[in-house]
């Protein structure tokens, strides 16, 4: 389902509404959200201006709402800062102070999830349980605390299945999410000091989910669902396809809508919503993540936030709405009204460079200023220059560029991503030289 945003003119905006958005430079464009805001409500920028780059941020924020520097403040501080300027709405397209903003919106009555589910869609742990005890298909999977003495390392090293996925039980975009084939590599990265200090929740570690023998997509077997959710009632929006990873887990890119049949689309879709209520989302955006393995879908993650790149991704793909600016209405308590499913006249994809795993630091760039001459393509957003640093286990924080574009079928958009991984050259230190299977990914 979708909504209807009416005739397209501007509303008036209230002075009654401000809304509260987390945000983090490296997070959705900041001109963006702006613009999804205006004529429905002011913006309070929720920012730790202790985070690299934030400081400069500050100064371009402050010209378009109120900046809350939250750097050392508690949760009761924050709430205490936030009640002199009223709030009356509340978001975020991260996960990462999802938590700190549950508190907050309780604070204020605001709509948003719950401290409980905020929770269940921040520690993957904590997720999988919850997953697990409504009945769904997801991986075997076992805690591995932050601090284990040495025998309690073996002796988990000795139980663990293999080949297993091993995740910090919090983070986002792929962040040191790692295969692990065998016990000594495992004892390697939890047993290290350097692992215990950099995740103090501690991790998880699942069954490594074997791809479907049966072909789902031209491009990779993992889709993601994008949904909402009002008073605990899920309508779906899109099934958005993935390009094949790169190692170990590190996205590539989207495409939308996926090339799914749409019996598996429909199946997909299905999932996502008992997903969604197992975990009791009751309102806001939603993107969860599936993969058809050989055992059939199964549920890979659950997001309570916007995904990212979707906003983008809808709109070349031929649909008015602007999703942001839906999320912005939900969060702000707006009615909607729903008509039929998102209209897609072309297919969108996002095509993500991620370098090597051997890489420590980019020398040289060449192919990016050409790629914007491509027939459909609309964005190219470089991450990384030359000289900067580069570190495979920070996952799409590191990601070198994106490229945003769309074509008039799927076989066109698998050409096109031919074009620019053989137009984009990359040379890094420390890392082997560049072959297009390794910008094209590797499927897992």
């Amino acid at each position: 389902m979708s909504f209807d945003l009416g005739s397209g003119r501007t509303p008036e905006s209230s002075a009654a509404d401000r809304l509260i958005i987390s945000y983090e430079t490296a997070t959705t464009s900041v001109f963006a959200l702006k613009e999804a805001a205006v004529g429905l409500c002011n913006v309070i920028w929720l920012v730790d201006l202790s985070e690299p780059g934030m400081m400069q941020t500050a100064r371009l924020l402050r010209r378009l709402g109120t900046v809350v520097d939250v750097c050392g403040l508690s949760v009761p501080q924050m709430i205490d800062t936030l009640g002199t300027l009223g709030p009356t709405g509340i978001l975020t397209v991260t996960d990462r102070r999802m938590r700190v903003l549950a508190a907050i919106a309780e604070a204020f009555g605001l709509r948003f999830h719950s401290p409980v589910v905020a929770e269940r869609i921040t520690d993957k742990f904590e997720q999988r349980k919850a997953l697990q005890n409504a009945g769904l298909r997801v991986p075997p999977f076992r805690e591995i605390p932050a601090i284990l003495s040495a025998a309690e390392v073996d002796e988990l090293a000795a139980v663990v299945p293999y080949p297993a996925v091993l995740k910090p039980r919090t983070g986002d975009g792929s962040r040191r999410v790692q295969r692990i084939d065998n016990p000594d590599e495992l004892i390697r990265v939890i047993g290290s000091p350097e692992a215990r200090s950099v995740e103090p929740a501690g991790w998880m570690v699942e069954s490594f989910l074997e791809s479907s023998e049966r072909l789902v997509s031209r491009f990779a077997d993992v889709v993601s669902v994008e949904s909402f959710v009002t008073d605990g009632t899920v309508h779906h929006l899109a099934v958005t396809g993935r390009f094949a990873f790169a190692e170990p887990f590190r996205e590539t890119g989207s495409v939308l809508p996926s090339d799914l049949s749409p019996v598996d689309s429909e199946e997909a879709t299905r999932i996502a919503g008992n997903a969604i209520r197992a975990l009791d989302l009751r309102h806001g955006c939603v993107h969860t993540e599936l993969k058809f393995s050989s055992d059939g879908p199964s549920i890979v993650e659950v997001n309570g936030r916007v995904g990212g790149g979707i906003p983008e991704l809808i709109r070349l793909a031929g649909e008015a709405m602007n999703l942001h600016r839906f999320a912005i209405e939900l969060a702000l308590g707006r009615p909607v009204s729903l008509r039929p499913t998102l209209h897609f006249d072309r297919i969108a994809y996002r095509r993500i460079v991620t370098a090597p795993l051997e890489a420590r630091q980019i020398t040289a760039m060449s192919g990016l200023d050409d790629l914007i001459e491509l027939p459909g393509m609309d964005e190219v957003i470089i991450n990384r220059h030359p000289g900067d640093q580069v570190d495979w286990q920070l996952g799409l924080q590191e990601l070198v560029c994106s490229v945003f574009g769309s074509a008039e079928s799927h076989a066109a958009v698998a050409e096109m991503c031919d074009r620019i991984d053989k137009m984009v050259k990359i040379e890094y230190e420390g890392a082997r030289a560049v072959t297009d299977a390794d910008v094209r990914g590797a499927t897992v």
